[in-house]
Order: C-alpha cells, then structure tokens, then sequence
C-alpha cells in the first residue's frame, strides 16, 4: 500500500468503499423492485461522491475523458435550460428540466467511482442478482395474473421494466467471457440461470422495443465475445435464448404472439388512414363530407367493433348495387361497399365502431348513410336515438349532448340487418380512428413532432411544450386528437427534434456518442476486465440508443438514474486509478 497521504487507508475510507460496494451491489434491485429505489440509491451515490470530491479535491481525482463525458451530460441538460428559456415555457417542461438535473449527477458518481472503484465483479454480481431477482417476481406476476398482463414492477411502465431489464441481459452478456475464463463450473452455470432469469423479466414486460434491441445486439456479440471464449458455448447461448424466446411465443397466455403480430396489423390501420383522409391538409373543408374509398377503411375500422357476441351480432364488409346507384345530396359512395350488421342470436344485441370527438365540450353532431331495421345513436346519455326502417339508403344525422359520441351504437333484435356507412364531417373524423392504436399514435406523433421541428429547427419548441403545441396541431386537424394527449412523442429523437430542435439533437447524439467512444476502445483490449467492462458500457448505450427509437427515454428519472450511475460506472472501471484505491 502506498504511504502517500492522499492514499493511505482510514476507517473513514475503508467505510465509504464498502458502502460503495454494498450500493452498486443492490442498486438494480433497489431500481426496479423498491418503490422510489432508484432515486434512494443515486441520491446516497451522490451525497457519497459531493462528500468525495469536496473533501479531496474534484479536479485532483477526475481524469481527461470524464471531463469529455460530463461535459456531453451538461450539454444535453444546458441545450434543455436554453429551449425552455426561449421556447414555450409549460408546466410538463419545467418538470422535465427537474428530471434532467439528474445528468449533472455523473459528475460526483465518476468523481465517487475513481476514488472508490468497486471491484468489476461486484458490479456484475449485482446486475446477475438483480436479473435472477427481476425475473423471479416476473414469473410469479405472470402466474397469478390474467392473460395479456405485462410485469412492470416499481416501474409502473411496462416499457421501463423492459427496458432496463434488457440492459440487465445484455451487460450479463458482455461479463460471459469473464465468467468463464474463472474455469468453474457451478459460476458458469449461475451466471447462466441469472441471465434466463433476466430474459424472463424482458419478455414478460411485453415491451417490444426491449425484444428489438436484444434481437439486434445479441448477434453483435458473437464477434465481440469471440477473442475471450469458445464460439460453440456462445452459439449454445444464443440458440438457449431463442429457444426460451421461441417457447414463451407458442404459450399464448405470455401475450408475446398477440403483441408481435399486432405490429403488422397497427401499421396497415396507420397506412389506410393516411391514404383514406382527403388529399387536402390545408383548406380540409373542400373535400368534406367525405366517403370515398370506403373498402379499406371500413375493413380497418371494423376491427375495432366493440360489443355483439360470438355467433351473434355478425359484422362484415360488403358490396352493395344498390349503394352504388345511390346519390345522395353532395355525397356519393362510388365503391359501394358497406358494412353489413346482422343479428343471428336470440335475444337484443348492441355493436359500437369508434369515432373520434374534435371538441368534447360542444353538442355533438355525425352523419350516417343508412339502410335496413334497427337502431342507431351516438354512445352518451341524453343521446337521439334513430328508428332505422327503410330498404332505400338515407342520410341520418346523430346527435348527442356535449361529451358524448366515442362511439357509434347500433342496436338490433333478432333477426334485424343494417347496412351502415359513416361520413366524415370534419377532417379525420371516423378516419383518426384507424391510428388510435399503439403503432399508429407513435407514427402519428413522429409525424407531429417533423411537423414541429420543421417551424422550430434550431432551438425546438421548447422543452416539454409537445403536449401543448400538438393541441394547437390536433385544434388546426393537421394530426389525431389523441396525439395531443401525450407530453412527448415517444422517441428520443423525434422529442430532441420537436423540443429542442437540431441543437438538442446533437446534444442527445453527444450524451450517447461520447461514453461509447471510450467504450469502443477498452473492447479492443486483449484483458478480460477492460474488455467485459468496455463491452458492457457499450451495450448500456446501444441498448437505450434503441430503445430510444420508439420511446422516450430520457424523460424518466429511473432511467435516468440507471445511465447515469452505469455509465460513470463502467468509465470508471476500464482504467482503475490505482493511486486512489485504498489498500
């Protein structure tokens, strides 16, 4: 041990290395299974390494590259100070601007990490127990609750579970070469059964980005992983885990078969709609009523049929001659195609097709192309209801009170049969429906926040004002109302774009740029430590990089937290400063 003042051991230095220890050993645990863990174990972190750098000088312990690393944070939280500041100022970006204070925050933790490094295979050790933990309470909600349930634990986002989960699997990857090069059998197999464990808690979350991003970067590590170990023991890995993926898609009940093929399906109901709307997006008024090219449509909007039962209430697209001769006022359907509602139980049924409402606070008012016996109104009390009794096609009006008219309601006793066509009064009335899906709201708010950037390119909207800049897009009908139902548009990328403009952009490039950089070089290394550390940071920041494409990462404080202290981590350990470890 060196006898140099600035090193030599004191209780007071061996206590906070062991407290370092026991943090980074429960923090994945703490993160995802103890309400409030992860701001618990950052904020302990925090206090440790301001204690740290205040006591032994933060210049005398950080190096040159964490420089460049904590200046990329504090770009990415200054460029959101000065979008908020000459933007729209809103309530959502101001409590954004509270979350994004946490990527000040590295600096104590590399200051922390330096001075008090853990040893690599406690970092490891405790991402294995929180994958062997994450996955235990996964496969105990998944057998207690419903079909279709996706675990989100002290997350309350599906998604953030997956998300974090999956760094969990991908780091455990990265550390395989080091496991094994202990040459112990039972440490191997562990590790094994923590990193199935892990991929359990992934797949249960349901979160498809989380399945993409393993699906990307696990093939990736065959090449990386290939210098340090046996290409059969990965490729037995890798056929392992799709085996487990491939057994949890044929159990119908783990809800993995519904969620991939519903991607396909949503994207269709996405493409329909924007191909049915009227061509004009400016003067929307000229091509309203609207009822052109209803095949597709009406194919679309029927899969969201609520209400009738099976063997009951039979609904389906038809051609009919009789609405191809049939003009209407300014209306004309010249396909011809309807949907067709029969009732072939025994007793009442009901069937409801969705409709998207512009303004809830105003009477509501919608049109109908109509033929056959039944019933039809606007979803809302103090609704009109409409005796249909005709073999003619007629246009119907619905009326309702303010509120009402998410759905439109036919009604049939036995025997009864519409015909039923809906006519958009307004832009996107009936045709906004077919992109209320998870799919189709994520394309349309990208869409929203092009739209935004394009006004905004340089400094963005502001930060946090999407949800108050798509009002004014969805008021104008240049996107679905539901979109403005959201404060960020559910990528990363296309929130830099809308919020903070190109500015921001960089600056999200640069907070998961510059760590890989230094990343990328350690996996070069011939060592086991600096070669699993640099791969595992590598993998932290591909992982959130595509996550990042189909949701808003950076706007969670947990998923804050969890880059923060990984990647101060993980530079911290590709070269430990022996100088400053205690003896």
């Amino acid at each position: 041990m060196s006898t140099d003042k600035y090193t030599v051991a004191s209780p007071a230095s061996r206590l906070l290395r062991y407290a370092v220890m026991v943090l980074v050993l429960a923090f994945p645990f703490l993160c995802l299974l103890v309400n409030r863990g992860d701001s618990i174990g950052l904020g302990l972190l925090a206090l440790l390494g301001f204690l740290v750098g205040f006591r032994e000088g933060f210049a005398r312990i950080f190096k040159r590259e964490d420089g460049y690393v904590a200046l990329a944070f504090f770009a990415f939280f200054a460029v959101a100070v000065l979008s908020y500041e000459f933007g729209q100022a809103t309530y959502h970006g101001f409590r954004f601007l509270g979350r994004d204070l946490r990527f000040l925050l590295i600096m104590p933790m590399l200051v922390l990490f330096r001075r008090y490094p853990p040893p690599a295979k406690t970092v490891f050790i405790g991402l294995a127990v929180g994958g062997l933990l994450t996955g235990t309470y996964a496969l105990v909600e998944f057998l207690r609750a419903p079909a279709g349930f996706q675990v989100q634990a002290q997350t309350d986002l599906p998604i953030m579970f997956g998300d974090l989960t999956a760094s969990i699997v991908l780091t455990l990857v990265a550390a395989y070469g080091l496991v094994i090069s202990v040459r112990k059998w039972w440490l191997t197999g562990a590790f094994l059964l923590c990193l199935l464990f892990g991929l359990t808690a992934v797949i249960f979350s349901g979160a498809r980005g989380a399945w993409v991003a393993l699906l990307l970067l696990l093939p990736l590590l065959f090449g990386f992983l290939g210098r340090v170990t046996y290409k059969r023991y990965l490729a037995l890995i890798m056929v392992s885990l799709l085996v487990l993926f491939a057994g949890t898609f044929a159990v119908s009940r783990t809800d993995v078969r519904s969620r991939l093929s519903q991607v396909a399906g949503q994207i269709a109901l996405y493409q329909t709609a924007l191909r049915t709307l009227p061509s004009n997006w400016k003067d929307n008024v000229r091509d309203l009523p609207f009822c052109n090219d209803q095949r597709h449509f009406l194919q679309g909007w029927l899969s969201f049929q609520q209400g009738g039962g099976p063997g009951e209430i039979i609904a389906h697209v038809v051609q009919d001659p009789m609405l191809i001769k049939t003009k209407l006022s300014d209306i004309e359907c010249q396909d011809g195609y309807a949907i067709h509602i029969t009732n072939n139980g025994k007793g009442y049924r009901w069937v409801g097709f969705p409709r998207t409402v512009m303004n809830a606070d105003l009477p509501q008012a919608t049109h109908l192309i109509v033929r056959g016996n039944g019933i039809v109104f606007l979803y809302g009390r103090g609704a009109q209801q409409i005796n249909i009794n005709t073999q003619h096609y007629r246009i119907y009006t619905l009326n309702g009170p303010p509120g009402s008219g998410q759905l439109v309601i036919a009604e049939l006793v036995p025997g009864d049969t519409l015909w039923l066509i809906p006519v958009d009064g307004y832009y996107g009335e009936y045709r906004y429906t077919l992109m209320s899906t998870s799919v189709g709201l994520r394309f349309e708010m990208w869409r929203a926040a092009w739209k935004l950037f394009l006004e905004h390119p340089i400094l963005g909207i502001g930060t946090g004002a999407f949800y108050a800049q798509t009002q004014r897009l969805a008021h104008l009908g240049e996107v679905a109302p539901r979109t403005a139902q959201y404060d960020h548009p559910h990528s990363d990328y296309f929130d830099a774009l809308s919020s903070r403009g190109m500015l921001g952009l960089l600056a999200l490039f640069a907070l998961l740029g510059v760590p890989a950089i230094y990343f990328v070089r350690a996996v070069k290394s011939q060592e086991h430590i600096p070669h699993a550390v640099g791969l595992a940071g590598l993998l932290l920041v591909c992982g959130f990089a595509i996550f990042g494409l189909t949701d808003t990462v950076f706007i969670h404080s947990m998923n804050i937290s969890w880059y923060v202290i990984y990647v101060a981590l993980f530079m911290a350990l590709l070269k430990p400063d022996t100088a400053n470890v205690d003896g």
